[in-house]
């Protein structure tokens, strides 16, 4: 039995979150060049889920509008160097791996919110848990303006638009989520 509020995925979730929701981006082919042209448009909602995915794109000087991080990569800690602009906002939440919290959920709500409110409002998450799975409700729930970036481990970065809503709102319904609460 699961941890109220905690929807854990099963085997075959797992096995089709293998398969990256976008274009994946090969390692090698990830440059400033590939990422910017999404920065440029203002009218784009960027979101960065994981800390190498975060810190690669702050890297190339690019900046996106949510950052969701677990200070982990591939499950180990790693330092994550403080990368919060000076408006940056910040919001805790709780997600245990390999699942999604009904907080995790409201923290999404809560920022997309704070992002409508202002055209240049950003923001971070910080996970304690792991924020890999909450690329499924950012690119499923999020206005069909955000582009999603992601890391595809030992591969390189997936970037979603909506084109990929449709996948992870299907995946999303089979372990019970419907909407961000």
């Amino acid at each position: 039995m699961g941890l109220p509020g905690v929807v854990p995925i099963n085997s075959h979730t797992r096995e089709e979150l293998k398969h990256p929701l976008g274009q994946l981006i090969p390692d090698e082919k990830i440059s400033k060049e590939s990422l910017s042209k999404y920065f440029a448009n203002n009218a784009l909602i960027t979101v960065c889920v994981g800390d190498r995915t975060t810190e690669r794109v702050h890297e190339f000087g690019l900046s996106p509008r949510l950052e969701i991080v677990d200070s982990l990569e591939r499950r180990m800690s790693r330092k994550f160097p403080k990368l919060i602009e000076p408006t940056r906002s910040v919001l805790k939440t709780k997600n245990p791996a390999g699942s999604i919290s009904q907080d995790a959920l409201g923290k999404l709500g809560k920022s997309l919110a704070l992002i409508d409110l202002s055209n240049s409002s950003k923001i971070r998450i910080e996970v304690e848990g792991e924020e890999d799975l909450l690329a499924l409700p950012v690119v499923a729930f999020f206005p069909d303006t955000t582009i999603t970036f992601y890391g595809q481990p030992g591969e390189g970065m997936v970037i979603v638009d909506s084109s990929g809503k449709e996948r992870s709102k299907a995946i999303l319904a089979e372990i019970g989520i419907l909407s961000l609460i």
